[in-house]
């Protein structure tokens, strides 16, 4: 018996790299919308907030529907891949001061390259394909049983944790729906809400991205004095949530996927990480060839982590040299925060 489409397209995803995979039908995902507009009269969040273009006013209604993005759709392709691998695992003992940069953000090229493959290998047997983020991820793989909610609003998933990069493939290929049983990982746990330094989980499964450090960190918005103790070292993103979560403890790192990095070419996320490593040496972002966001943030975590080395405060003095006025306030605070240790 010659194998169905079903089961030749996710051996070949599987075959490509891809550690989660499943199809989801193609439905209004009306309750997904309704949630994005409760967070937002919640915490009166806007939809830059949430790192959308302001311009781009239709964002949220796109993706309650595949059809906006594919008119004939028929399914949703969902792949992950598992995204903690020994090269952002933290651990890095040396004597240099690094910053931490999210895990899961180094793999967005990976589940992405996996879903081009996808994509033309649904091309080639004559169907229609578009892959990428246009689907609600982490609610649809959800719905599938692919993983569940976190109370931290990130996807869990039994084998790794919450630390997988997600991509979709919208096809009108007749494919079958994946019907897996749904597990329940948060339980009774409130970790991640407590945890939160910025009161960003206010409630389980709610998240105000307002004061989230992960699109903090991201936008170039002024950052509160009171907000950046809190950020540590984090110079891009945040996984404060994730690293205090049941779900990912005993994870083993993964060997590093060849494709995996920052990629500002093809992701909206990684647009000032074009050069830099998973775990930066924080003295080395001071400088000018740096984005300014990048050097914001790594003044800030050296404020926050440098205390006592005495070769900290002249290498912020010296680049303060070639700060603009809004970044030299930042370079300034760092000055008065290590002085006063």
């Amino acid at each position: 018996m010659s194998p169905t489409l079903d089961s030749q397209i996710k051996e070949f995803a599987l075959a490509e790299g891809a550690d989660l995979f499943g199809v989801a039908p193609v439905e209004r995902y009306a309750e997904y919308g309704m949630q994005v507009q409760e967070r937002m009269e919640e915490t009166g969040a806007t939809s830059e907030d949430f790192m959308i273009a302001r311009e781009d006013t239709s964002f949220f209604a796109r993706l309650v529907t595949a059809e906006n993005t594919l008119p004939e759709a028929k399914a949703i392709i969902v792949i992950g891949a598992y995204a903690y691998d020994e090269l952002a695992a933290h651990t890095y003992q040396g004597p240099e001061l690094r910053g931490k940069i999210a895990r899961t953000y180094s793999y967005y090229p990976v589940v992405r390259q996996i879903a081009e493959a996808v994509t033309k290998f649904l091309r080639n047997r004559g169907y229609a394909a578009v892959h990428g983020q246009d689907v609600p991820l982490k609610y649809v793989a959800d719905r599938i049983g692919l993983g569940c909610y976190g109370k931290h609003g990130v996807l869990l998933t039994e084998r790794y944790g919450s630390y997988v990069a997600l991509r979709a493939v919208i096809s009108n290929a007749p494919l079958a729906v994946t019907q897996s049983e749904k597990v329940q990982l948060c339980r009774d746990c409130e970790l991640c809400t407590r945890t939160c330094p910025t009161g960003a989980l206010y409630a389980p499964y709610k998240v105000n991205p307002r004061l989230c450090l992960n699109p903090i960190t991201r936008r170039i918005d002024h950052i509160a004095p009171e907000i950046r103790p809190k950020m540590g070292n984090r110079i891009h993103g945040c996984d404060i949530c994730q690293e205090v979560c049941p779900a990912n403890r005993g994870l083993t790192p993964r060997k590093p996927d060849p494709r995996s990095g920052f990629d500002p070419q093809h992701h909206a996320s990684h647009k000032e990480l074009g050069g830099i490593e998973r775990s930066p040496e924080l003295l080395r972002l001071l400088s000018s060839e740096y984005p300014q966001i990048i050097r914001r943030n790594a003044v800030i975590a050296l404020a926050n982590t440098g205390w006592g080395r005495k070769d900290v405060l002249p290498a912020i003095r010296a680049n303060m040299e070639t700060c603009g006025d809004d970044l030299r306030s930042y370079f300034q605070w760092a000055v008065d925060t290590l002085s006063d240790h």
